[in-house]
C-alpha cells in the first residue's frame, strides 16, 4: 500500500509543474536542442517516436514550432511507432490509428490543425477496422 502511494506521489511531482492545455492541441512542438518532436493532443505533448512515424502522418518538417513553451505542457503516452490514418473505402471518416486505437478527426478543419496529410490516408478493410477499439474523438 505505501509502495503504491509513494508511486503516485511522484508521477503526481512529475508532473506538478506542467499543465495540461488543450487549447494547444494540433501543434507540434519540440525544445530547442533537441531533436524530439512531440504532438500536443488531449492537452498533452505526445512524442513522435522517429521519422517514419513523423512522414506516415504529418504534411511537412515544417510544421513543427521550437518553443521553450512546450517544456511547460504534461507528457503523455507518446505516438505509437508506425501510427496511421486511415479510413474506409465506403466511408469519407479518417481515423489515427495509435496506442491500440483508432480516433476518429472530427473534421476537415481539425485534419488541417493538426497538420495531418490528407495523400497519407490509407484505406483499410471496414470489418477490420471495426475491430480495432475506438478511443475519443480529435476536435479542435
Amino acid at each position: 500500500m505505501i509502495r503504491v502511494l509513494l508511486i503516485a506521489l511522484c508521477a503526481a511531482a512529475a508532473h506538478a509543474d506542467c499543465s495540461v492545455d488543450k487549447t494547444q492541441d494540433g501543434q507540434l512542438v519540440k525544445l530547442p536542442g533537441d531533436a524530439a518532436v512531440y504532438l500536443v493532443l488531449d492537452g498533452c505533448r505526445r512524442h513522435v517516436p522517429n521519422p517514419p512515424t513523423f512522414n506516415s502522418l504529418f504534411k511537412t518538417w515544417d510544421c513543427i514550432q521550437e518553443t521553450t513553451l512546450s517544456g511547460l505542457i504534461c507528457t503523455c503516452d507518446a505516438v505509437t511507432n508506425g501510427a496511421i490514418l486511415v479510413k474506409t473505402a465506403s466511408s469519407p471518416a479518417v481515423y489515427l490509428l495509435s496506442n491500440l486505437k483508432k480516433r476518429h478527426i472530427a473534421n476537415p478543419a481539425t485534419f488541417n490543425a493538426f497538420c495531418f496529410d490528407w495523400p497519407k490516408i490509407q484505406t483499410m478493410n471496414e470489418l477490420t477496422l471495426s475491430f480495432i477499439p475506438t478511443g475519443s474523438a480529435i476536435k479542435i
